[in-house]
């Protein structure tokens, strides 16, 4: 089992208070004392923010294989109204990203 790291993908492998086994999130988190642990944002397939677990041991998720690197940008497409922007990838995967998101990752 790879150590988890800050920004990783990972599966949760067990259901966590109100999350599900085989959700997915980041971990916004890590932690080594007093013991190893993780904070963890699981979102939706479509990147959308459902809720923090916190204190998540490693036994209970699994880090995610990164993408392909052959996996690139296609493309961005802002809405009309400036609220929301659309990313393409090469492989076909689309992530819809909120301009708040956006202002905030900028930080």
């Amino acid at each position: 089992m790879a150590k988890a790291r800050r920004y990783d993908t990972v599966v949760l492998l067990e259901d966590i208070g109100p999350f599900q086994k085989g959700e997915k999130g980041a971990v916004v988190e890590a932690y080594s004392t007093p013991y190893e642990a993780y904070d963890v944002e699981i979102v939706t397939d479509e990147g959308k923010t459902k809720g923090l677990v916190e204190a998540v041991r490693p036994a209970q998720i699994e880090v995610v294989a990164d993408a392909p690197v052959d996996v690139r940008f296609a493309s961005i497409r802002v809405e009309a109204d400036g609220t929301y922007a659309a990313v393409s990838f090469s492989d076909g995967t689309q992530v819809t990203v909120s301009a708040e998101e956006l202002y905030i990752r900028k930080r």
